[in-house]
């Protein structure tokens, strides 16, 4: 019997997000701080990802974001994404404002180390068969994990990398992708 792709991606979507639910270690995060059940500011977090490349390609990348944690392994959040690409690559230099949002979920396995799980929508210009350029939304699933590191007091530097599980010819994204961040708590 075949597994299509698509049923090997939805039990590995499955499977990652099992995981995040789980609490196979009890180590604390964020130096090793407890958190009082119910809304506390101590347990909000700010922070994003900010890009930029030059060359062919130019890239403007300005990406906040905002998170609770809900408990000391487990966190939910949103962010929007804003950026700007200008490609020289064709023939006729192509250049896009691409707007969006994401949803999304971390959950930390040891003191740094965690698993991510983030569904994003962005909206750009994409060439149609003709190159007319037309308005399109593109989803992302993409899945991953990162690393964590102390900076100071209450802000820390998050490196990830993340696989995107819909990837299509109008994805912005090749797989792997990396993203480095800053997070700053409240």
């Amino acid at each position: 019997m075949r597994i299509s792709n698509k049923n090997k991606n939805n039990k590995l979507v499955l499977l990652v997000i099992l995981f995040t639910l789980m609490n196979p270690f009890e180590k604390k995060v964020f130096a090793q701080q407890e958190y009082e059940s119910g809304y506390s500011q101590k347990r909000v977090f700010v922070g994003g990802n900010f890009g930029l490349q030059f060359g062919n390609t130019t890239l403007i990348d300005i990406s906040p974001l905002v998170g609770f944690r809900l408990t000391d392994n487990l966190s939910l959040g949103i962010g929007l994404t804003y950026q700007y690409n200008k490609n020289k690559s064709y023939t006729d230099i192509y250049k896009t404002n691409i707007y969006g949002g994401r949803l999304f979920s971390s959950y930390w396995i040891v003191s740094e180390v965690f698993a991510h799980i983030e569904y994003e929508i962005l909206n750009f210009e994409i060439p149609d068969l003709y190159d007319n350029l037309a308005r399109r939304n593109v989803a992302s699933f993409l899945v991953g994990g990162g690393y964590r590191q102390i900076i100071g007091p209450n802000i820390f530097s998050d490196i990830m990398i993340l696989w995107n599980f819909n990837k299509s010819i109008d994805s912005p994204y090749t797989n792997p992708i990396y993203r480095i961040g800053i997070i700053i708590g409240i």
